[in-house]
């Protein structure tokens, strides 16, 4: 008989395929295609891309099976093997399609627009290059032995542990640290400096640029075009970029040889994508790409994240910490941090004192307009209100879609932060039909317009998720503030992280008690986060006064508050991992939230149901099983939603949890170590 002549090529469709079936597809191609080219291949009734993961020699089929063929290739060699591992890797850890983890990989082809001007990626924020003569860093000690210990592991002299958490407050040189040790990288080995917040990519573009050159960095965020992204990500594959720069979405790139990865922030949570798949870390997944490129990786913050703690006890992570820096020449301090100061509300209230701003933050407020100084205001909420009720039957006003209470606008409209919804000018209570409605709680808005009417000359900015919206917009408000262009900046958490501006002589806190509303496992470490995070804007090394922070709330009482005020991560984090170890919740249990959803309320609570029986049966003592819960926002868009929370105590999924996740039908959305589960 004679021999087959055509080759069979296996293919991973960019498609959403069933966990429960086969991920990938064979093809007949009359070549050979090399394992991570992109091609087009027939799927089903339709044309869909796809990335070959390899090929063998056809052979005689029974049956007379029949196998379509590669309708063309589109690139040879397009994704690598590491990232083809690191997609399969991603796909088994998280429950997500390959195909659709893929997709992540894989940037639309598309030319940048060429402009006379040319820019570069860093949107408008320039840089000295080497030409231009970089601020010369002086180490401290503890710097340098930072350094030390970083750079002098290495796989060759059997110093095995690559993994390290860099602890120190804020203003204490961890971005100086991360550039001497890229610095000492080998000449052909990359670095990824992974950022959580979009807000903090011009200021790291411009540390950066000064020591290596504008032109050597790559920028990957959600923010610049497709073809300028894919622009970079070719700079990046063919190993022109020796720096990248980005948020989450930068551990996909096609790195030739990757030496260091730095997280800064690393306890922040966007680095977790929880609101579409594939629903990973992007902590979890750069240490895996580290161990891939056999390259070090640098967990950075002044609040490190309760998990990345206690994994330098456990001995996964080499503990490295330094002080508050203290520059020659820069004004000598007696202090390692701002003066903090805790605020009663009660007190207030009982004085008259009905405005948000209590009298002592208004005179601080006051002192730094007249000297010249800057102010930060932090509020853990956006809008001009938390929600709205009647004013004759006191319902709440609530989204005809979402069911979640409305906030009001500035534009005079109530809008909904799950969906698009906005009533009109003049809604009416879906009760009593009232048209009067009293505004409850506090939104940045809200300060915005209160502070305007304290301060009529002083200059105000708002950042929050609604005026970032804009292209361009975190740039712009970086340069306005460094440049001193904006006296009063007022925001959400999004400012509280890394920005480095010497000038900023007070933060206020406006709402800390909002930060504990929520019931949910890790409300007491973000609450701590927060406040270290944003207290630290003030005191920078370089600050010629002591900043001040304001923490206003009703409760002066609560411990986590003097322990943020006391900047004590030691006592919070013992606290804090006690209550974590009886309860078995992260870093000594493995939580996954199961959500289903559809427009259907009654198929939504049968599902549940349905689902919740078959896990009930599994016979495990380190499995305990939720009863089906409606979550914290129990109607989006018009759907209905329940979830089931699965809380494994050995941290390992056993194989009948991953059979039975495996073979969830559509509707249901799996959350492997959710950052919330309500």
């Amino acid at each position: 008989m004679k021999k087959p002549s055509k080759i069979i090529i296996d293919v991973v469709p960019i498609a959403r395929i069933p966990l429960s079936r086969n991920q990938s597809f064979s093809y007949l191609s009359d070549a050979e295609i090399p394992a991570g080219s992109l091609v087009s291949v027939p799927l089903f009734r339709r044309v869909t891309e796809g990335v070959v993961t390899g090929h063998r020699p056809d052979f005689e089929r029974l049956g007379n099976i029949e196998l379509k063929k590669v309708a063309s290739v589109l690139e040879e060699n397009f994704l690598d093997k590491k990232q083809i591992g690191l997609a399969q890797f991603i796909s088994d850890y998280y429950f997500s399609p390959l195909g659709i983890v893929l997709k992540s990989f894989i940037p639309k082809r598309v030319k940048a627009r060429v402009k006379k001007s040319d820019p570069k990626p860093v949107m408008a924020i320039s840089a000295a290059g080497p030409l231009g003569g970089a601020r010369k860093i002086i180490l401290t000690p503890e710097q340098k032995n930072a350094i030390k210990k970083i750079t002098s592991a290495n796989l060759k002299l059997k110093i095995k542990n690559l993994k390290f958490l860099l602890y120190g407050p804020a203003g204490s040189g961890k971005t100086e640290v991360y550039i001497e040790a890229v610095k000492n990288l080998e000449k052909n080995e990359q670095a990824l400096i992974l950022l959580p917040e979009l807000a903090l990519t011009p200021q790291a573009i411009e540390r950066y640029g000064e020591h290596f050159g504008i032109e050597n960095i790559a920028v990957l965020t959600s923010k610049i075009s497709k073809g300028e992204y894919y622009r970079q990500w070719q700079k990046i594959k063919s190993g022109e970029t020796k720096i990248v720069i980005g948020t989450r979405m930068a551990v996909f790139a096609p790195f030739k040889k990757l030496g260091l990865i730095v997280v800064d922030e690393e306890q922040d949570m966007s680095y977790k994508q929880w609101d579409m798949n594939p629903r990973y870390d992007a902590r979890t997944v750069a240490e895996k790409l580290a161990e891939m490129h056999r390259g070090k990786i640098v967990f950075g913050s002044a609040t490190p994240s309760i998990e990345s703690y206690q994994k330098t006890l456990s001995g996964e992570f080499v503990l490295i910490e330094i002080p508050h820096l203290k520059i020659p020449g820069a004004p000598q301090k007696d202090y390692d941090g701002p003066e903090v100061l805790i605020v009663d509300l009660k007190k207030e209230k009982w004085e008259k004192n009905h405005s948000p701003i209590s009298r002592k933050l208004r005179s601080e407020i006051a002192y730094a307009l007249k000297n010249k100084l800057q102010t930060i205001l932090f509020i853990n909420r956006q809008g001009m209100s938390s929600f709205s009720i009647c004013s004759g039957c006191k319902t709440v006003l609530k989204c005809p879609k979402c069911e979640k209470a409305l906030i009001y606008d500035n534009s005079g409209v109530y809008k909904c932060t799950s969906c698009t919804y906005r009533t009109s000018i003049t809604p009416e209570c879906s009760k009593c039909r009232g048209l009067a409605f009293q505004n409850i709680g506090l939104g940045t808005q809200k300060i915005e317009r209160e502070i305007a009417g304290m301060f009529a000359g002083a200059r105000i900015a708002r950042m929050d998720s609604q005026t970032m919206k804009v292209s361009g917009a975190q740039e712009k408000i970086y340069r306005d503030f460094a440049e001193g262009e904006i006296d009063i900046l007022i925001g959400t958490q999004m400012l509280t992280k890394g920005w480095d501006l010497p000038n900023v002589a007070l933060v206020g806190i406006i709402d800390a008690d909002n930060m504990l509303a929520i019931p949910d496992f890790s409300v007491n470490s973000r609450a701590f986060q927060n406040i270290i995070q944003v207290a630290g804007r003030s005191n920078r090394p370089h600050a010629k006064f002591r900043g001040m922070v304001i923490i206003q709330t009703f409760n002066p009482l609560q411990e986590l508050f003097r322990f943020a005020a006391e900047r004590d991560f030691q006592r919070f984090f013992e606290k804090e991992i006690k209550e974590r170890r009886d309860l078995s919740l992260p870093p000594f249990g493995k939580l996954i939230k199961l959500v289903f959803q559809d427009y259907d309320k009654k198929k939504v609570f049968q599902e549940a149901d349905r689902v919740y029986g078959i896990l009930a049966e599994i016979d495990d003592m380190a499995i305990s099983i939720s009863e089906p819960q409606d979550s914290f926002v129990a109607n989006v868009r018009g759907r209905y939603r329940k979830q089931i929370i699965i809380k494994l105590k050995n941290k390992a999924v056993t194989a009948g949890v991953k059979a039975i996740l495996s073979n969830l039908p559509a509707g249901w959305l799996i959350d492997v170590d959710p950052i919330s589960i309500i």
